[in-house]
């Protein structure tokens, strides 16, 4: 599925530069499905493997959680995730594979936290750069959609694991001091 996902978004891209798109909903369709492939193609090896792994644990670790809640907060995070529970993530069977209640799913939950955030970091950047080659050639509507799209798309989906990931820890510091 992500070598197809590959195949179509070069296919895609190569029309790009050969076709005019002019209409707001073109444009806005065409960013979207940029997303959605580059991003979908991290996704489906990331389900397949432990991708997450390739990036060392230091990474994963939240060293200014500070920093971290003052972002998650201005750009409303937390709205982002209750629209999600709303939606996406609004069945309990579904949810109940990242957490299940348990001591174990809370070492689950941490281990999904960082998969999802691995096969959403490479396609944020990936899509960025392909937003400013889109500048380049001089689709800056184009550009413009397409990295509106990632940051809903992508950069808030890292932030909101990153923020699970500081509860954890901070769970795993009381838990170790009593």
């Amino acid at each position: 599925m992500s070598l197809f996902l590959v195949q179509q978004s070069y296919s895609l891209l190569i029309h790009i530069n050969r076709s005019e798109i002019d209409s707001w909903l073109q444009i806005f369709f065409v960013a979207w499905l940029i997303n959605l492939f580059v991003t979908g193609m991290f996704a489906f090896v990331g389900f397949a493997y432990p991708t997450h792994q390739l990036l060392p644990k230091s990474y994963y670790k939240i060293n200014k959680p500070n920093t971290l809640k003052q972002i998650y907060n201005a750009l409303g995070v937390n709205t982002f995730r209750k629209v999600l529970l709303a939606t996406l993530w609004r069945s309990k069977k579904m949810r109940s594979g990242f957490f299940n209640g348990t001591s174990k799913g809370i070492a689950n939950l941490e281990e999904q936290s960082m998969s999802s955030e691995f096969g959403h970091l490479f396609p944020f950047i990936l899509i960025n750069i392909l937003g400013i080659y889109f500048l380049i050639i001089g689709l800056t509507k184009l550009c413009l959609f397409t990295i509106l799209i990632n940051i809903v798309g992508n950069l808030y989906p890292i932030l909101l694991q990153r923020y699970h990931r500081m509860r954890i820890q901070n769970l795993r510091k009381r838990q170790k001091s009593k």
